[in-house]
Formats: structure tokens, C-alpha cells, sequence
């Protein structure tokens, strides 16, 4: 079943040893291939099943996630266990300590997901960094779900956090997630993240919408003068009926990671509005123009 490998992959990517920068996980382009090939599940892209095979084993694997679990278990989890101390242990920045707070979180959490999406809201707090990261893992665990491996999603995620100092926790600012276009392909990446994890239903909405408010009213939203209002016939064509347009696009991009996240980021602006087809259209051929 192909929703199955896909999710084979996806377990396999965020137990990678990865120590590059969040930006450049293989999770963020794992996951925005699975949502490409998800246009054409009946004969899905070849070409982008093997893809993510080997996205997926591009690093070698922790061996040691298990342990953690073990160890706190053995150690005793406490008379009461609270998501405010694990908040709290990734302000300090001490690794030890906030994987010992995630352990105690997972023994107790009935799905297993109160310290990943608590761990979410904290990395959000500092959304250049990590706002695309953690959405992207974030929906790669909701894929064909499993509450009993939810461990490993909640340690990639903490691993990344850890790389870095986290700012404060922000202030609500009173303002909307909207769209907006660019010519730079990595602020686009991140709006389309930051505008999914707005309108999506999560547990903890408030507080994802709290530290997005804060990156979002940080942006300068320059002017964009779209010169060209033409749109493709194919991309038209998709717009209307779905079919493999964004497949084949990947398929000649697939040795350019930030081509693909932006393709896919692209996908999603015109799901959102018809209006960012000449955009879309046209961001695409220059893509395809580097080729």
C-alpha cells in the first residue's frame, strides 16, 4: 500500500542522525514530495517514491531513542508531570534536560502527542529557524498517524531545538496570517508553513497563532508588480481538474530540494486562491528555466 511505504519513509527520516541546519532536514522535502504524489495515488511517480527512499536513508539512524524512554522509566516519572516543565527545560537549552522532560511527557500522554505538539508551539517561537521544520514534521507524523511512534518525531524535533538558543516566549500581536507574494522562494516556503499551521485544527492553535502573529508582523510585505498575468494552459488545466502537473514538474526538479518545497509551497497558494495562478504560473517557468 503506498500510504504505507510513504509512512515507512517518514518513520525512517526523523530517526535520522541529522546534524546539519533545521532548514535543510530531509523531513521538510519528505513531506512536500508525499503531498505531490499524493495528485496521482492510483499510478503514483516512480521517480518520486525512490526519491523519498533514499531522502529517507540519507542519513544513518539514532539507535539510542529507546534508551531515553527506558531510562526516565527506570528512574521514576514523578507523582505529577507537567507540559510547563518541558516549556520551561527548552528555555534552559540544556539537551539532557529537555529530553528527560519529553521522556516523563510521553510515558503519560495517552496518544503520545502532548509533548510533540507542546515542543511545536516552543519551536515556532523562533519560526525563521524552525517554523518550517516543525510544520512540515508535524503533518508527517498526522500522516497515517501512529500513537505508538510518536517518540521519534518528538526527539527530532527537540534535537533541533537544542541546536539553538530560544527566544522568549512573544506576545499576541492582533493580526492575520494572509498570503502574500515574493520573489524570494525561501520567505514563501515559510508563509505557506506558517499560513497552514494558522487555519489548521490543532490542540494547541492558540498558542501556534500566538507565535506566528509575532513573525508575521515582523514581515515587510514588499510590494510584488506582477507583470505577467499569463497562466500556463497545463497549470489551467490542473487548476480545474487535478492530474499530474506537479508530478512531472517535480520529476525535473528533483535533484534541487529547495525547488521542490517551493513547488509544493506553490501547489498550496493556488489550492488557497485562483488569484496566484499567473504567480504561480510564472514562478514555476522560472524554475523549469534553470534546467
Amino acid at each position: 500500500m503506498l500510504s504505507k511505504k510513504i509512512k515507512e519513509y517518514l518513520d525512517r527520516c526523523v530517526a535520522s542522525n541529522f546534524t546539519g541546519k533545521s532548514s535543510e532536514h530531509p523531513i521538510i522535502a519528505l513531506n512536500a514530495i508525499k503531498n505531490i504524489i499524493g495528485d496521482n495515488q492510483i499510478e503514483p511517480s516512480n521517480k518520486l517514491i525512490e526519491l523519498l527512499k533514499n531522502k529517507a536513508h540519507q542519513f544513518p539512524a539514532r539507535e539510542d531513542d529507546q534508551n531515553i524512554l527506558n531510562e526516565v522509566a527506570k528512574d521514576g516519572l514523578g507523582l505529577t508531570i507537567f507540559v510547563s516543565d518541558l516549556e520551561d527545560a527548552c528555555q534552559t537549552g540544556i539537551p539532557d534536560e529537555i529530553e528527560r522532560q519529553a521522556a516523563r511527557l510521553q510515558w503519560v500522554s495517552d496518544n503520545g502527542l502532548g509533548g510533540l505538539e507542546a515542543l511545536v508551539e516552543v519551536a515556532l517561537q523562533d519560526f525563521e529557524i524552525l517554523g518550517t521544520f516543525a510544520f512540515h514534521l508535524l503533518r508527517s507524523n498526522f500522516f497515517n498517524r501512529d500513537i505508538k511512534n510518536t517518540w521519534p518525531y518528538t526527539r527530532c524535533l527537540l534535537k533541533e531545538i537544542c541546536k539553538k538558543p530560544l527566544p522568549e516566549p512573544h506576545e499576541q500581536n492582533v493580526i492575520e496570517c494572509n498570503l502574500f507574494k515574493s520573489e524570494n522562494k525561501l520567505k514563501i516556503i515559510d508563509l505557506c508553513s506558517a499560513h497552514r499551521l494558522w487555519n489548521g485544527d490543532y490542540v494547541r492553535s492558540i498558542g501556534y497563532k500566538r507565535e506566528i502573529s509575532h513573525w508575521v508582523n515582523d514581515q515587510e510585505e514588499k510590494e510584488y508588480i506582477e507583470d505577467n498575468k499569463k497562466v500556463s494552459k497545463d497549470l489551467q488545466a490542473y487548476y480545474k481538474n487535478g492530474g499530474n502537473f506537479f508530478i512531472e514538474i517535480a520529476e525535473e526538479l528533483i535533484d534541487n530540494d529547495e525547488d521542490l518545497i517551493f513547488l509544493e509551497s506553490l501547489r498550496y497558494l493556488i489550492k488557497c486562491r485562483e488569484d496566484y495562478l499567473p504567480y504561480t504560473s510564472y514562478q514555476i517557468s522560472q524554475l523549469l528555466k534553470k534546467r
